[in-house]
């Protein structure tokens, strides 16, 4: 791994956070019906995301 490059803790950080904008936009979202179940369940997952990769350690070069 490069100096710049994130680490795999950091872009799944980033993706559980990227995961829980898209669950608030399901359930907010007027056009599909379903879209509140499954923005439900898209971000109760990406909460639990965000929770262990937030507490991997960062790896030090």
């Amino acid at each position: 791994m490069s100096a710049g490059e994130p680490s795999f803790a950091a872009r799944a950080e980033r993706a559980a956070l990227w995961g829980l904008a898209l669950g608030v936009a399901l359930m907010l979202q007027p056009w599909w019906p379903g879209g509140m179940r499954v923005g439900f369940f898209v971000t109760l997952a990406s909460v639990a995301a965000q929770i262990v990769f937030s507490h991997m350690p960062e790896k030090r070069a």
